[in-house]
């Protein structure tokens, strides 16, 4: 477990690094499969070999608890440190046609698609996470107001993260994903019982008018792969 936040700890060191010569990407796979626990077995044998040819910084899945877009749905994530190394990337390189070859299990892939991160957040072997889609045609306000609110709930004593993407292809571009996390799922449903309190609904009730809620739902994520810094 050390190891694994070692690397995380400065997988976001690198990240916060690159956000002021480059921009970070997060490739998403969105598969479905009846047979979540093989595809995650496959994932996790094959993420070392397929994020070093694919030159990214960390592979994994998320699994939706709730919320899913279709029963079944997953989320194999890759993260690189610039859209230059993103864009020359081959996706079908002999490494990843060699471990898809491996693959013993029936999916289907329903969408692949590049979201630039906002904001980046130290990952975790497992975590729990609250995920909401947004439309906005004022997204820079529109992420202020996101810093202001998650820096009120660390003073409030929820310890969680804040991740934050922008959609850069597909039906997604454009949108806005809030990705609030912990490794402690209680500590997660604490932050989201604040949403009763007065404070958070202060700093919320700015986004009316300027945002559209669209698609929410929780997962949980595991990481694979985390290059070493």
């Amino acid at each position: 477990m050390t190891t694994y936040l070692t690397r995380f700890s400065g997988l976001l060191l690198a990240l916060a690094m690159t956000s002021t010569q480059a921009e970070p990407v997060m490739n998403l796979i969105t598969i479905n499969t009846n047979d979540p626990a093989g595809y995650a077995a496959w994932a996790k044998d094959n993420a070392e070999n397929i994020s070093k040819a694919n030159n990214a910084m960390a592979m994994g899945l998320c699994s939706p608890t709730s919320g899913a877009e279709e029963i079944g749905d997953h989320y194999l994530w890759s993260f690189y440190d610039s859209q230059e190394t993103a864009w020359q990337t081959d996706a079908m390189n002999p490494v990843v046609r060699k471990a898809v070859a491996k693959m013993d299990v029936d999916r289907r892939i329903r969408m692949w698609d590049n979201w630039r991160i906002v904001r980046a957040a130290e990952l975790s072997e497992r975590g729990y996470y609250y995920n909401l889609y947004v439309e906005t045609d004022r997204p820079s306000e529109y992420v202020n107001g996101l810093e202001r609110l998650h820096k009120k709930m660390q003073e409030q004593g929820h310890d969680v993260s804040m991740q934050i993407f922008m959609g850069d292809t597909g039906s997604t571009a454009g949108t806005i994903m809030i990705s609030f996390g912990s490794a402690n799922p209680a500590v997660l449903g604490r932050s989201l019982d604040a949403r009763t309190e007065s404070w958070f609904q202060e700093i919320v009730s700015e986004f009316e008018g300027t945002r559209k809620m669209v698609h929410g739902f929780s997962l949980i994520c595991e990481t694979y792969y985390a290059a070493k810094s």
